[in-house]
């Protein structure tokens, strides 16, 4: 590993990491770096089928997100913390340095700690705690400790309190990563063609899988274009004369830890 890049996303759930990040995940593999990705969860509650066990559901998750990162070339870990009960424990706690010290990750990908989900506010509360732990030997002594911690940086979210999400890193991108976003999505099948139509879409699930691919593309894309609309300003005051050339853009911001 001596000489390689490397990025790690953390995500509270299989299909987080993937979809909140494909645009420069898929560029910096394509540059030669190495990715890895992390589903603490075991998104074993992701399902209104009162037929389907926690366990059933979870195994399938498994499955999806190693198809999922395949297409990449990424392992994609799935963790055992169960999904809607993430807890900010000192266990978990140390899973997560003793994860980054293992892979020595440049960078950092993860959730603001302000959003609608526990999940998701606990697993970047995991690993904002972990960051200045990571240089600490005497803590998880097993794995040595990093000189540095990574630079941490949260994916872009809508969310307004306590304040909306900070656009320090713009990475733009062309039509065939938002369509990669769409093809991983698509892995994810229990969730976008099944768990994500409840309860008020319940009829698309007897679309055909090509008609639901199209409906998922359609709404990626219409995302897409709106947050570039949206940080139209930002990307001129950054790229300058070459913003015309921005087709679409994910926004990141540096976690102060």
């Amino acid at each position: 590993m001596e000489g390689t890049h490397r990025i790690l996303v953390i995500g509270a759930h299989p299909d987080d990491a993937d979809t909140s990040c494909a645009g420069l995940l898929s560029k910096l593999i394509d540059a030669g770096w190495e990715a890895k990705l992390i589903s603490v969860t075991d998104g074993g509650a992701g399902t209104y089928r009162t037929d389907l066990s926690r366990e059933e559901l979870a195994a399938v998750r498994r499955k999806e997100a190693a198809a999922s990162g395949a297409l990449i070339g990424a392992e994609y870990q799935v963790w055992d913390y169960p999904d809607a009960r993430l807890q900010v424990t000192l266990e978990a706690r140390e899973q997560v340095i003793r994860c980054i010290r293992a892979f020595a990750p440049e960078v950092v990908l993860t959730n603001r700690p302000n959003d609608y989900h526990a999940d998701h506010r606990n697993t970047s509360l995991l690993v904002q705690d972990a960051s200045y732990l990571l240089t600490v030997p005497s803590l998880c002594s097993d794995v040595p400790a990093m000189e540095d911690a990574p630079a941490i940086l949260f994916w872009s979210d809508g969310f307004q309190k306590p304040y909306p999400h900070q656009a320090d890193i713009l990475v733009p991108f062309g039509a065939e990563r938002e369509e990669l976003r769409v093809r991983m999505a698509s892995c994810h099948e229990c969730q976008y063609f099944d768990w994500m139509y409840w309860p008020h879409s319940m009829h698309k699930r007897e679309w055909t899988r090509e008609a639901q691919i199209e409906d998922l593309r359609e709404r990626f894309f219409r995302s897409a274009a709106k947050e570039r609309k949206r940080l139209d300003t930002k990307i001129r005051e950054r790229f300058g004369t070459e913003a015309g050339k921005v087709t679409y853009v994910e926004a990141y911001e540096i976690s102060e830890y």
